[in-house]
């Protein structure tokens, strides 16, 4: 199956929100300019847009806010900062995504290469129905997430007596679904990605040279098998140069994933941070005022689903990233494990001096093969980074719960004057 095959559905979904501006040409399974959804995506631009800076300047939302409870200051601008972010995180993705099309274009003509390199020169067929299939389990799963936690933060703010809510409620769920597939479209570039590395992980550990038989006598050895040895060490060696190429394509590869998804990653990455801090900084608050209602357990569990989504696609892009990228430690480990001391020194002696010379030349070109492709596994590390300014993998989670920590607690200290503040209006 094709590539383009694979991801079909996605293709259509993607470009219906605007995340994809190209059609595949049925006969030449070809990326061809598609102008009408191009001026589709302009127009939705510049509509989220708009509607972006009427938002920021209305003045009827401060006049709403003034005069409410304790939680209508505070609780209220973070709730709003929530929704100006993703907004913000809407339009850079749909921005991203017009922007560089030709980048799309251009990652999935490499990779149709990469797998025709798989398929004529080592004779791997690269299983893009199984990559269907964990795309669709996936997608299947992430909807469900979405559906279920939605589901429920709008039955419980029913009973809320804030009715603003629904509004506020749709106003979010639209760019956040159209986040959600940008999200899904980044899992799904990473997963590609990673099929093609463990694919390479698998034949450098097939790289094991036949040694020679320790219970026969090397007195016994014949040309024959002496020329046997020299035969599979070519072929070692050139199976070898095939992965050294794969691998570079490989990393060129990932070096168009990051241009095409770097920057939606950076602000939707920005944008799960504020919603975790702030739907954190609204479960503080349930609890501060909790009376072990049934209305209060409610409320509690519907700011904890608001963070779910979020919180699951950071751990879901930081954990793919890393174990991506990992492979380039696990291939630096298999390829060091390849045996190239095929004979010992009584063995050279009882073999021909014509047939060991070429036998030993391919040994030295094996050899330096090997450590080639280590220092190319050295300097040329896989890594998916957020638009250059830091680097996916676990190690964001760390920052991200840092921050989220120091955050809140600003924001409890500025509960807390506000409380002290009105008490002292209230007292004067």
């Amino acid at each position: 199956m094709d590539i383009l095959d694979a991801v079909a559905p996605l293709l259509r979904v993607s470009q219906l929100c605007n995340l994809w501006q190209w059609r595949v040409d049925p006969s030449a399974r070809l990326l061809q300019r598609f102008r009408w959804l191009e001026l589709y995506s302009l127009v939705i631009l510049f509509a989220s847009s708009g509607y972006l800076l009427y938002g920021l300047f209305d003045e009827s939302r401060d006049e709403s806010d003034e005069g409410g409870n304790e939680t209508s200051n505070i609780g209220h601008t973070v709730d709003y900062i929530q929704l100006v972010g993703i907004r913000v995180a809407h339009i850079t993705s749909l921005l991203e995504a017009l922007w560089q099309r030709q980048t799309q274009q251009r990652f999935f003509a490499q990779l149709r290469e990469i797998d025709r390199d798989f398929a004529s020169m080592l004779h791997i067929d690269v299983d893009n129905a199984k990559l269907r299939q964990q795309m669709t389990r996936r997608g299947l799963w992430m909807l469900a997430g979405y559906i279920i936690s939605q589901s429920f933060i709008i039955v419980t703010k029913m009973f809320s007596p804030d009715h603003k809510f629904p509004i506020y409620w749709i106003c979010y769920l639209l760019p956040l679904l159209v986040c959600g597939l940008r999200y899904f479209q980044i899992y799904t570039a990473v997963l590609i990605v990673h099929q093609r590395l463990e694919l390479l992980h698998k034949l450098l550990e097939s790289l094991q040279l036949n040694e020679a038989d320790p219970q026969k006598p090397y007195a016994c050895m014949c040309i024959k098998e002496a020329l046997q040895m020299q035969v599979a060490a070519a072929a070692c060696m050139q199976r070898l140069i095939t992965a050294r190429i794969l691998y570079q394509r490989l990393w060129l590869l990932v070096g168009l994933l990051n241009r095409c998804y770097g920057l939606s990653m950076l602000f939707n990455l920005g944008n799960d941070f504020l919603a975790i801090t702030s739907n954190c900084y609204w479960i503080f608050l349930n609890f501060r005022q909790f009376a072990a209602s049934p209305y209060d357990f409610m409320q509690i569990l519907g700011s904890t689903l608001w963070t779910t989504p979020h919180l699951g696609n950071v751990l879901a892009l930081a954990l793919m990233c890393e174990r991506a990228a990992y492979f380039t430690t696990r291939l630096a480990l298999s390829l060091h494990h390849i045996r190239v001391d095929l004979q010992n020194d009584s063995h050279n002696a009882l073999v021909s001096f014509n047939f060991y010379c070429p036998f030993l030349l391919v040994r030295n070109k094996l050899l330096l093969q090997i450590t080639q492709f280590s220092l190319q596994l050295l300097h040329q590390r896989l890594c998916f980074s957020a638009a250059g300014f830091f680097n996916v993998d676990c190690t964001l989670l760390y920052t991200i719960v840092g921050a989220t920590t120091t955050y809140l607690i600003i924001l409890i200290q500025f509960h807390m004057s506000e409380i002290s503040f009105s008490n002292a209006s209230d007292g004067a």
